[in-house]
């Protein structure tokens, strides 16, 4: 084998390399977009509202828990929350100072994030006097740019991720799982 053919498989399984740690830490860290469409709460100017004082425990196709979320008032987004109460919500990290802590509680939770995400199957959803059991849940899974990591762009690559979007949809004051 020539030089110049050893030096291009070097750079070729180095590419290749490169590429299968994305995709493997796309496939094994994830971020969380959560949140409850409340189509009771329709107006004239919006289809659906944010649920206030909602809670949903997630269940895996066994009805084994996986997590729970609750809304973080009083801007009625969701959070989900490890279920051992001594993994704290990375929320609480906030500002430059607290940088290093976040990411390391970042890490923790886009483990397992992508642990428990794809295995979601059903959600018990309480908003206010509203308890739905069995709510189908379908976590749609993106990581259309696992393969971009390695450029070196401010708004393009970065530490891979795979995404995951959970939307609950309910109607709180029917007390039942809406169609969207």
């Amino acid at each position: 084998m020539s030089t110049g053919l050893r030096v291009l498989s070097v750079i070729v399984a180095l590419f290749a390399g490169v590429l299968a740690w994305g995709y493997w830490r796309a496939s094994t860290h994830a971020a969380l977009n959560l949140r409850i469409e409340d189509y009771g709460m329709r107006t004239e100017g919006q289809r659906y509202g944010k649920a206030h004082g909602a809670a949903i425990e997630f269940f895996d196709a066994d009805k084994a828990s996986l997590a729970t979320a609750r809304s973080i008032e009083p801007y009625g987004y969701m959070q989900a929350f490890h279920p051992d109460a001594r993994v704290q919500s990375c929320a609480l990290y906030d500002g430059y100072e607290q940088r290093d802590a976040y990411a390391r509680c970042f890490a923790v939770h886009s483990r397992w994030v992508a642990d428990w995400a794809p295995r979601v199957r059903f959600a018990r959803v309480t908003v206010g006097d509203c308890v739905l059991n069995d709510v189908p849940i379908v976590a749609k899974r993106s990581d259309s740019d696992w393969w971009l990591w390695w450029v070196p762009l401010p708004h393009v690559g970065g530490t891979p991720l795979g995404y995951f979007d959970i939307i609950v949809a309910i109607d709180s004051k029917a007390c039942k799982v809406a169609n969207k």
